[in-house]
Protein backbone atom coordinates (compact mmCIF):
# COMPACT_ATOMS: atom_id res chain seq x y z
CA UNK A 1 0.00 0.00 0.00
CA UNK A 2 1.80 3.50 -0.95
CA UNK A 3 1.46 6.10 1.22
CA UNK A 4 0.57 10.14 0.75
CA UNK A 5 3.49 12.35 0.55
CA UNK A 6 2.88 15.64 1.55
CA UNK A 7 5.50 18.92 1.58
CA UNK A 8 5.63 21.50 4.35
CA UNK A 9 4.21 24.02 1.79
CA UNK A 10 1.24 21.82 1.21
CA UNK A 11 1.29 21.77 5.27
CA UNK A 12 1.00 25.01 5.81
CA UNK A 13 -1.80 25.48 3.36
CA UNK A 14 -3.90 22.99 4.72
CA UNK A 15 -3.53 24.62 7.88
CA UNK A 16 -4.38 28.10 6.73
CA UNK A 17 -7.67 26.51 5.52
CA UNK A 18 -8.27 25.26 8.57
CA UNK A 19 -7.60 28.07 10.11
CA UNK A 20 -9.39 30.51 8.04
CA UNK A 21 -12.63 28.09 8.62
CA UNK A 22 -12.73 27.97 12.15
CA UNK A 23 -12.83 32.01 12.21
CA UNK A 24 -15.12 31.76 9.84
CA UNK A 25 -17.76 29.73 11.61
CA UNK A 26 -16.57 31.29 15.08
CA UNK A 27 -18.97 33.97 15.12
CA UNK A 28 -22.00 31.40 14.79
CA UNK A 29 -20.68 29.22 17.40
CA UNK A 30 -21.03 32.50 20.03
CA UNK A 31 -24.13 33.26 18.81
CA UNK A 32 -25.29 29.46 19.63
CA UNK A 33 -23.01 29.89 23.07
CA UNK A 34 -25.16 32.92 23.89
CA UNK A 35 -28.24 32.26 22.56
CA UNK A 36 -28.43 35.03 20.40
CA UNK A 37 -28.16 35.92 16.37
CA UNK A 38 -30.11 33.00 14.51
CA UNK A 39 -30.44 30.90 17.59
CA UNK A 40 -31.91 33.61 19.79
CA UNK A 41 -34.92 30.83 20.68
CA UNK A 42 -34.92 27.71 22.07
CA UNK A 43 -36.89 26.49 18.38
CA UNK A 44 -33.74 27.51 16.70
CA UNK A 45 -31.01 26.21 19.15
CA UNK A 46 -32.93 22.68 19.90
CA UNK A 47 -30.76 20.56 21.62
CA UNK A 48 -31.58 17.46 21.99
CA UNK A 49 -30.00 13.51 23.31
CA UNK A 50 -27.63 11.88 21.03
CA UNK A 51 -28.33 8.57 19.87
CA UNK A 52 -30.90 7.72 22.87
CA UNK A 53 -28.38 8.73 25.58
CA UNK A 54 -29.73 11.56 27.95
CA UNK A 55 -25.91 12.14 28.96
CA UNK A 56 -24.98 13.21 25.42
CA UNK A 57 -26.40 15.87 23.29
CA UNK A 58 -25.95 18.01 19.68
CA UNK A 59 -27.59 20.60 19.12
CA UNK A 60 -28.30 22.86 15.62
CA UNK A 61 -25.25 24.46 15.90
CA UNK A 62 -23.04 21.20 15.76
CA UNK A 63 -24.63 20.04 12.67
CA UNK A 64 -24.91 23.95 11.14
CA UNK A 65 -21.04 24.42 11.81
CA UNK A 66 -20.09 20.53 10.43
CA UNK A 67 -22.20 21.49 6.97
CA UNK A 68 -20.32 24.66 6.44
CA UNK A 69 -16.83 23.36 7.19
CA UNK A 70 -17.48 19.70 5.03
CA UNK A 71 -19.31 21.97 2.43
CA UNK A 72 -16.00 24.49 1.74
CA UNK A 73 -13.29 21.65 2.35
CA UNK A 74 -14.91 19.54 -0.53
CA UNK A 75 -14.99 22.71 -2.64
CA UNK A 76 -11.32 23.28 -2.30
CA UNK A 77 -10.19 19.48 -1.67
CA UNK A 78 -12.82 17.47 -3.55
CA UNK A 79 -10.54 13.79 -3.77
CA UNK A 80 -10.27 14.52 0.23
CA UNK A 81 -12.15 12.01 2.70
CA UNK A 82 -14.11 13.48 5.49
CA UNK A 83 -14.89 12.16 9.20
CA UNK A 84 -17.19 14.28 11.18
CA UNK A 85 -18.91 13.78 14.45
CA UNK A 86 -22.38 14.72 13.65
CA UNK A 87 -21.91 13.16 9.92
CA UNK A 88 -20.75 9.69 11.64
CA UNK A 89 -23.39 9.80 14.32
CA UNK A 90 -26.41 10.13 11.44
CA UNK A 91 -24.81 6.93 9.45
CA UNK A 92 -23.05 4.89 11.93
CA UNK A 93 -19.52 3.67 12.47
CA UNK A 94 -19.63 3.17 8.80
CA UNK A 95 -16.68 4.71 7.10
CA UNK A 96 -13.58 3.30 6.04
CA UNK A 97 -10.14 4.64 7.13
CA UNK A 98 -7.43 4.72 5.14
CA UNK A 99 -4.22 6.40 4.11
CA UNK A 100 -5.72 9.49 2.27
CA UNK A 101 -6.31 12.99 3.34
CA UNK A 102 -9.04 13.01 5.39
CA UNK A 103 -10.17 15.58 7.44
CA UNK A 104 -11.87 15.07 10.80
CA UNK A 105 -14.09 17.52 12.66
CA UNK A 106 -15.66 18.11 15.70
CA UNK A 107 -17.93 21.20 15.18
CA UNK A 108 -18.83 22.04 19.21
CA UNK A 109 -16.32 19.69 20.73
CA UNK A 110 -17.75 19.56 24.57
CA UNK A 111 -21.38 19.66 23.43
CA UNK A 112 -22.35 19.61 27.18
CA UNK A 113 -20.23 22.82 28.14
CA UNK A 114 -21.89 24.23 24.94
CA UNK A 115 -25.45 24.12 26.68
CA UNK A 116 -24.54 24.87 29.99
CA UNK A 117 -22.31 28.15 29.12
CA UNK A 118 -19.33 26.73 30.41
CA UNK A 119 -16.65 28.21 28.15
CA UNK A 120 -14.26 25.00 27.39
CA UNK A 121 -15.97 24.13 24.06
CA UNK A 122 -14.92 24.98 20.88
CA UNK A 123 -14.22 23.76 17.34
CA UNK A 124 -11.51 20.87 16.75
CA UNK A 125 -10.64 20.59 12.73
CA UNK A 126 -7.89 18.38 11.92
CA UNK A 127 -6.50 16.45 8.69
CA UNK A 128 -4.52 13.29 8.94
CA UNK A 129 -2.22 11.49 6.04
CA UNK A 130 -1.43 7.93 6.73
CA UNK A 131 -3.94 7.39 9.43
CA UNK A 132 -1.97 10.27 11.95
CA UNK A 133 -2.75 14.22 12.52
CA UNK A 134 -0.61 16.26 10.22
CA UNK A 135 -2.57 19.42 10.59
CA UNK A 136 -4.58 20.68 13.69
CA UNK A 137 -6.87 23.77 14.37
CA UNK A 138 -8.38 23.83 17.87
CA UNK A 139 -10.82 27.49 18.30
CA UNK A 140 -12.09 27.90 21.83
CA UNK A 141 -14.04 31.39 20.44
CA UNK A 142 -15.61 32.06 24.18
CA UNK A 143 -12.20 32.00 25.25
CA UNK A 144 -10.71 33.75 22.27
CA UNK A 145 -7.74 30.81 21.81
CA UNK A 146 -6.91 29.56 18.61
CA UNK A 147 -4.45 26.48 18.96
CA UNK A 148 -2.76 25.74 15.66
CA UNK A 149 -0.25 23.28 14.64
CA UNK A 150 1.14 21.29 11.36
CA UNK A 151 3.92 18.60 11.46
CA UNK A 152 7.27 19.49 11.56
CA UNK A 153 6.04 23.51 11.94
CA UNK A 154 5.41 23.82 15.62
CA UNK A 155 2.41 25.15 17.26
CA UNK A 156 1.27 28.46 18.21
CA UNK A 157 -1.42 29.81 20.61
CA UNK A 158 -2.83 32.91 19.13
CA UNK A 159 0.63 33.47 17.59
CA UNK A 160 2.50 32.78 20.28
CA UNK A 161 4.70 29.46 20.47
CA UNK A 162 3.56 26.42 22.41
CA UNK A 163 4.30 25.71 25.26
CA UNK A 164 3.98 29.08 26.83
CA UNK A 165 6.09 28.64 29.31
CA UNK A 166 10.08 28.03 29.38
CA UNK A 167 12.45 26.32 31.86
CA UNK A 168 12.75 27.41 34.86
CA UNK A 169 8.83 28.56 34.69
CA UNK A 170 8.23 25.05 32.85
CA UNK A 171 9.38 22.51 35.15
CA UNK A 172 10.11 18.80 34.79
CA UNK A 173 7.69 16.56 37.58
CA UNK A 174 9.29 13.03 37.97
CA UNK A 175 6.29 11.99 39.80
CA UNK A 176 2.57 11.70 39.43
CA UNK A 177 2.65 13.16 42.71
CA UNK A 178 3.82 16.73 40.82
CA UNK A 179 1.64 16.84 38.10
CA UNK A 180 -1.76 18.19 37.45
CA UNK A 181 -3.84 15.77 35.32
CA UNK A 182 -6.90 16.48 33.11
CA UNK A 183 -9.11 13.61 32.24
CA UNK A 184 -13.07 12.98 31.44
CA UNK A 185 -15.78 10.58 33.19
CA UNK A 186 -17.27 9.82 29.53
CA UNK A 187 -20.76 9.86 28.07
CA UNK A 188 -21.40 6.05 28.89
CA UNK A 189 -23.51 5.52 32.43
CA UNK A 190 -23.42 1.76 33.09
CA UNK A 191 -22.99 0.73 37.10
CA UNK A 192 -19.49 -1.44 35.34
CA UNK A 193 -18.33 1.64 33.51
CA UNK A 194 -18.78 4.07 36.11
CA UNK A 195 -17.56 1.75 38.92
CA UNK A 196 -14.18 1.23 36.52
CA UNK A 197 -13.62 4.76 36.47
CA UNK A 198 -14.04 5.60 39.91
CA UNK A 199 -11.67 2.73 40.97
CA UNK A 200 -9.47 4.43 38.43
CA UNK A 201 -9.26 8.01 39.88
CA UNK A 202 -9.46 6.48 43.46
CA UNK A 203 -5.74 4.85 42.65
CA UNK A 204 -4.31 8.14 40.56
CA UNK A 205 -5.98 10.24 43.57
CA UNK A 206 -5.14 7.83 47.06
CA UNK A 207 -1.66 8.75 48.99
CA UNK A 208 1.23 6.81 48.03
CA UNK A 209 1.42 4.85 51.06
CA UNK A 210 -2.04 3.23 50.11
CA UNK A 211 -1.12 2.16 46.65
CA UNK A 212 -2.25 5.31 44.98
CA UNK A 213 -0.75 8.15 42.65
CA UNK A 214 -1.17 11.27 45.41
CA UNK A 215 -1.48 13.07 41.76
CA UNK A 216 -1.48 16.78 42.97
CA UNK A 217 -4.91 17.16 41.00
CA UNK A 218 -7.22 15.97 38.79
CA UNK A 219 -9.41 18.22 36.68
CA UNK A 220 -12.24 17.29 33.94
CA UNK A 221 -13.59 20.17 31.59
CA UNK A 222 -15.49 18.11 29.56
CA UNK A 223 -13.64 18.68 26.40
CA UNK A 224 -11.21 16.57 25.26
CA UNK A 225 -9.86 19.25 22.61
CA UNK A 226 -9.78 21.89 25.43
CA UNK A 227 -7.43 18.96 27.69
CA UNK A 228 -5.06 18.63 24.67
CA UNK A 229 -4.94 22.32 24.19
CA UNK A 230 -3.90 22.71 28.04
CA UNK A 231 -1.23 20.35 27.53
CA UNK A 232 0.11 21.98 24.17
CA UNK A 233 0.10 25.08 26.48
CA UNK A 234 2.00 23.84 29.51
CA UNK A 235 -0.77 24.03 31.61
CA UNK A 236 -1.82 20.82 32.54
CA UNK A 237 1.10 17.58 32.46
CA UNK A 238 -1.05 14.85 31.70
CA UNK A 239 -4.28 13.65 29.97
CA UNK A 240 -5.58 10.27 29.51
CA UNK A 241 -9.52 9.49 28.90
CA UNK A 242 -10.13 5.65 27.03
CA UNK A 243 -13.86 6.29 24.91
CA UNK A 244 -13.23 9.65 23.09
CA UNK A 245 -13.73 9.51 19.55
CA UNK A 246 -10.93 10.48 17.06
CA UNK A 247 -12.90 13.74 16.29
CA UNK A 248 -12.73 14.72 19.83
CA UNK A 249 -8.72 14.61 19.86
CA UNK A 250 -7.37 14.31 15.96
CA UNK A 251 -6.59 18.16 15.90
CA UNK A 252 -5.52 17.90 19.71
CA UNK A 253 -2.44 15.16 18.90
CA UNK A 254 -0.18 16.73 16.23
CA UNK A 255 -0.80 20.32 18.90
CA UNK A 256 0.82 18.55 21.36
CA UNK A 257 3.43 17.28 19.62
CA UNK A 258 4.25 20.21 18.11
CA UNK A 259 4.38 21.56 21.46
CA UNK A 260 6.86 19.08 22.04
CA UNK A 261 4.59 16.85 23.95
CA UNK A 262 4.25 13.35 23.32
CA UNK A 263 1.19 11.05 22.88
CA UNK A 264 0.69 7.04 23.84
CA UNK A 265 -2.14 4.66 23.45
CA UNK A 266 -4.37 4.97 26.54
CA UNK A 267 -4.84 0.97 27.58
CA UNK A 268 -4.56 0.73 31.01
CA UNK A 269 -2.57 -2.00 32.65
CA UNK A 270 -4.10 -2.52 36.08
CA UNK A 271 -5.40 -6.08 36.51
CA UNK A 272 -3.98 -7.13 33.13
CA UNK A 273 -2.02 -9.95 32.98
CA UNK A 274 0.90 -7.87 30.94
CA UNK A 275 4.57 -9.24 32.18
CA UNK A 276 6.55 -6.20 34.18
CA UNK A 277 9.54 -6.41 31.74
CA UNK A 278 6.94 -5.91 29.08
CA UNK A 279 4.86 -2.82 30.49
CA UNK A 280 6.22 -0.30 27.63
CA UNK A 281 3.90 2.88 26.59
CA UNK A 282 3.20 2.20 22.78
CA UNK A 283 2.70 4.57 20.33
CA UNK A 284 -1.15 6.36 19.67
CA UNK A 285 -3.41 4.70 17.06
CA UNK A 286 -5.98 8.04 17.40
CA UNK A 287 -8.52 5.70 15.78
CA UNK A 288 -8.78 2.80 19.21
CA UNK A 289 -10.74 5.29 20.84
CA UNK A 290 -7.41 5.66 24.02
CA UNK A 291 -5.07 8.32 24.87
CA UNK A 292 -2.78 9.56 26.84
CA UNK A 293 -1.08 12.77 26.18
CA UNK A 294 2.48 14.60 28.25
CA UNK A 295 3.05 17.67 27.88
CA UNK A 296 6.69 18.89 26.94
CA UNK A 297 9.35 18.15 29.84
CA UNK A 298 12.18 20.64 29.81
CA UNK A 299 15.63 18.33 29.90
CA UNK A 300 17.05 18.09 33.21
CA UNK A 301 20.40 20.55 33.76
CA UNK A 302 23.21 17.99 32.31
CA UNK A 303 21.16 15.28 31.25
CA UNK A 304 20.28 15.79 27.44
CA UNK A 305 17.25 13.90 26.74
CA UNK A 306 15.98 13.47 29.63
CA UNK A 307 12.40 15.24 29.36
CA UNK A 308 11.52 12.60 26.68
CA UNK A 309 12.53 9.77 28.91
CA UNK A 310 10.37 11.18 31.91
CA UNK A 311 7.93 11.87 29.48
CA UNK A 312 8.13 7.68 29.29
CA UNK A 313 8.24 7.77 33.02
CA UNK A 314 5.13 9.48 33.45
CA UNK A 315 3.48 7.82 30.78
CA UNK A 316 4.32 4.04 32.14
CA UNK A 317 3.39 5.59 35.72
CA UNK A 318 -0.35 6.68 34.70
CA UNK A 319 -0.91 3.03 32.95
CA UNK A 320 0.03 0.83 35.87
CA UNK A 321 -2.79 2.48 37.79
CA UNK A 322 -5.98 2.73 34.70
CA UNK A 323 -8.09 0.02 34.07
CA UNK A 324 -8.55 -0.97 30.68
CA UNK A 325 -12.12 -0.92 28.95
CA UNK A 326 -13.23 -1.96 26.06
CA UNK A 327 -14.56 0.25 22.86
CA UNK A 328 -14.87 -0.33 18.91
CA UNK A 329 -12.46 1.22 17.11
CA UNK A 330 -13.61 4.40 15.09
CA UNK A 331 -14.26 3.40 11.52
CA UNK A 332 -12.92 0.23 9.58
CA UNK A 333 -9.52 -0.82 8.87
Amino acid sequence: MSTCVVSPEQLQAYLATAVALAKEVGPVFKDGFWRTGQFATGNDFAAIDKMGNEADCVTAVDCHIEKVIFSRLREIYPEHKFVGEETTAEIGNKYKVTDDPTWVVDPVDGTNNFVHHFPYTGISIGLTINKEPVVGVIYLPVLDELYTAAKGLGAQLNGQTLPIFSFPTLTTPTSLSQCSMVSEHGSLRSESCIKSRLDTFKRLLLERDQGGASIRNLRFTGSAASDLALVAKGVAEIYWETGPHAWDYAAGVIIVLESGGAVFDGSGWWGSSIPENEKSPQPLNIWNRKILAVRHMPDLIGKPGSGCQIQKHLAAAVLNLVEDNHYEPDGSH
